[in-house]
């Protein structure tokens, strides 16, 4: 790194302390400001009021005051608030291309000095990637689902190596904390413009001046934002290289990600500074300049990507024949559902000087031959042990395991039976050996359809377009010729029961949803033709349809 940890924690300091200061520098104004209009506005009419030098000391010692009290509850549970801003969720330990995103993470925090980073997901097709850091050490990188889908692992390696360039050079976290202050002055600004459209008399008047004035404080705070963000993007790029030593890998997702949709109109566009690019597109960004270096978050992305072309020694022509070329290759070894690696299904038991079996589970409990010192070996293998020894079979064995799996198991609403979890396209899902009814709660649907592992046979292309010829002859997800109970399955998850309808009138898919858990059951087959319709969306619709 260019600086030492000791010189990174001065510099941060300093950055922190300077925005503290600007903080109650904008309340100090603030308070100023409504007294000069307060006094001006309502009290004698004796000329111009300027306010006395007590009330300036007033005015300062609100400041102070109401500066500590913003500072305090901003910057407490920084990350989660943000999180919650942006949509952004933890990783499933269970899904496929989470983990390898978490590997990624893991490998540039230990390039980085062994940091821990936590990564998280945003449940979005856009791309676009992001990093958040608090005072207690705690650093987060975070990417859309639509970036885990589209880049190459190289490609990825070089986004989270971007963003650990933010948190190594204590930028991150003056990033973070700036957001966090300015949401304030955002929803101030919402409710009193809000405000002065049901407001009438001379209290609109009040309100109109205020407005002002927060709209001022909020085009300062934005400045604020600017002000530090454009010239970090360009040192996170350089940290990037020189942890991965691959430019062009970073200038491959700086292209991606720019001619694509990167988040725009969804929640947190405006917590820009966060993000590797703006999620909302702006001419500004894109120009040099003063007047863009003061006014825009980012710097240009055409600029961004000559100079790392430049470090890999080739031009824009050979850059555009590499994502020609580039061959994306799927974290999922088959996109089908594939058991999940729950441990053994069957085993044989020692038993009258034997081996006995194979039992599955349920048959090894009835036969009454399962004790905690009964000698086991899982179907397949040659590893003997007892039963105490097998976490599958502890879980039989302890009442208190039994009782948690009675009640966390997923049962069928059809076949009344245990349901199984399975694969699909990384994503853990419950599934139904007996009818291949699938249930899923409805964030892990998201995934699903963002991602483009599975190739459809023609039975469900058939069903697809059936599915579309037939929306036009249903009202609210039911045929008129037949009317059906619209509360009949019970919930796998919660035993409530679900109401039938369409996904989406767009997507005109009957599924089964919980309205309790929000939980959504897909009888045989639905969930493909779900992801048919959605993935050639092109071809079904035009732009009014969805």
């Amino acid at each position: 790194m260019p600086f030492s940890f000791i010189d990174i924690e001065e510099k941060k300091t300093r950055l922190l302390g300077c925005l503290f200061f600007f903080v109650i520098f904008f309340y100090f104004l603030t308070a100023y400001l409504v007294l000069l209009i307060l006094r001006n506005a309502f009290g004698p009419r004796d000329g111009f009021f300027w306010p006395s030098g007590m009330s300036v000391l007033a005015a300062f010692g609100i400041a102070l005051f109401v500066a500590l009290l913003h500072w305090a509850t901003s910057t407490s549970h920084l990350i989660e608030k943000l999180s919650l801003s942006i949509g952004a969720m933890e990783l499933d330990a269970k899904d496929f291309y989470h983990k390898g995103l978490q590997n990624i993470i893991d490998e540039v925090g230990v390039a980085v000095g062994g940091r821990r980073i936590t990564g998280m997901v945003i449940p979005s097709v856009s791309l676009n990637a992001f990093a958040l850091e608090d005072f207690q050490g705690r650093a987060v990188i975070g990417v859309t689902e639509g970036l885990l889908t589209r880049l190459n692992r190289s490609q990825l390696e070089a986004v989270v190596g971007h963003e650990a360039g933010h948190i190594v050079s204590g930028d991150c976290v003056t990033t973070t904390v700036t957001c966090a202050l300015a949401e304030l002055y955002d929803e101030l600004f919402s409710r009193l413009k809000a405000g002065m459209q049901r407001s009438r008399g001379r209290g609109s008047v009040l309100i109109l001046a205020l407005f002002l004035i927060i709209f001022f404080m909020r085009f300062l705070s934005t400045l604020l934002r600017y002000f530090i963000s454009r010239q970090k993007e360009y040192r996170a790029d350089a940290v990037s290289v020189r942890l991965t030593r691959n430019p062009l890998s970073l200038a491959e997702a700086l292209s991606l990600i720019s001619t694509n949709w990167r988040g725009g109109g969804a929640s947190g566009e405006r917590l820009e500074s966060i993000f590797i690019v703006n999620p909302n597109f702006s001419r500004l960004d894109e120009k040099q300049g003063v007047f863009s270096d003061v006014f825009s978050t980012h710097p240009p992305i055409a600029e961004r990507i000559r100079i790392l072309t430049d470090m890999a020694h080739v031009d824009t022509k050979t850059l555009e024949e590499h994502l020609k070329n580039d061959t994306w290759v799927s974290p999922v070894a088959q996109a089908e559902f594939t058991q999940a690696d729950g441990g053994p299904s069957a085993w044989r038991v020692f038993a009258d000087q034997e081996w006995k079996g194979p039992f599955g589970l349920e048959e090894l409990q009835a036969s009454g031959l399962l004790t905690p010192e009964t000698w086991v070996k899982p179907e397949g293998s040659e590893k003997v042990a007892h039963a105490y020894e097998d976490e599958t079979l502890l879980s039989v064995l302890s009442p208190q395991a039994t009782e948690k799996k009675t009640k966390e198991e997923f049962a069928c609403p059809h076949c009344r039976t245990a349901l199984g979890e399975l694969y699909y396209e990384g994503v853990p899902l419950q599934k139904c050996s007996h009818c291949d009814g699938v249930f899923a709660p409805s964030h892990k649907i998201s995934r699903i359809l963002i991602r483009k592992d599975k190739t459809f046979d023609p039975e469900i292309v058939r069903m697809a377009e059936a599915t579309i010829r037939e929306r036009d002859r249903r009202v609210d997800g039911f045929y008129k010729q037949k009317p059906v109970n619209a509360w009949v399955l019970d919930c796998p998850q919660c035993g409530r029961k679900m109401r039938r309808q369409f996904f989406v009138y767009s997507y005109p898919v009957e599924i089964d949803r919980c309205v309790y858990c929000e939980g959504i059951w897909f009888d045989r087959q639905e969930l493909e033709i779900l992801q048919y319709i959605y993935e050639n969306k092109e071809h079904f619709f035009d732009d009014s349809s969805f």
